[in-house]
């Protein structure tokens, strides 16, 4: 596999872990607060969500699927986020503009990787409320999906769907890159010593 593998790989350690805070001892000013079942926090292995869904409870099926949709789509912005944007960041860095096609065929294949991935999405938890007064209930889905896993399949796709030419531009972009790198560090340092 070529140099877009560390790219895509080093996406997973991009991703912070973020913590939130769902409970709370404070009054609110919106009312009582309570903590939602099936949380579940981003680590340095997984992406993690929970999706949330209230209608009625004589469609749960429904009901479910809207939460599964729902944590499945807070992953695909957690992956837009790190992937697209790491992919954004390094093209913009090399500063030319040929790179829009394999930058979109990146892109593309990441999207397909992770369609795939969160079709086969397995639960790591689902619970629903009681029935509320108005006949409606809420579940909740939370997922989690493997970085790793996810940086592999991608690497494995976006190295299929590039030409030779393309990955060999890469690796000229990066050599590049490294070296543009490598001078403002230098610059850096001498700065800092003055």
């Amino acid at each position: 596999m070529f140099s877009v593998s560390a790219v895509v790989l080093l996406f997973c350690s991009c991703a912070s872990k973020k913590d939130v805070v769902q409970t709370s001892t404070a009054k609110s000013p919106f009312g009582e607060t309570f903590t939602a079942p099936c949380t579940v926090y981003d680590t340095d292995d997984e992406f993690a969500a929970t999706g949330i869904f209230r209608g009625s409870s004589l469609q749960m099926g429904e009901v479910h699927a809207n939460a599964l949709t729902n944590a499945q789509e807070i992953v695909k912005q957690k992956f837009h986020h790190s992937f697209h944007g790491m992919i954004s960041n390094y093209s913009s860095s090399i500063g030319n503009n040929r790179g829009n096609d394999i930058e979109a065929k990146m892109q593309r294949a990441g999207d397909q990787v992770l369609e795939g991935i969160l079709n086969d999405t397995k639960e790591s938890c689902t619970q629903y409320s009681e029935v509320f007064d108005d006949g409606n209930v809420q579940c909740y889905v939370a997922i989690k999906v493997s970085k790793t896993d996810l940086a592999q399949k991608t690497a494995k796709k976006i190295n299929d769907n590039l030409t030779k030419e393309e990955k060999e531009a890469i690796k000229f972009d990066e050599y590049q890159y490294r070296k543009q790198m490598e001078e403002r560090l230098r610059q850096y340092k001498e700065e800092e010593n003055k």
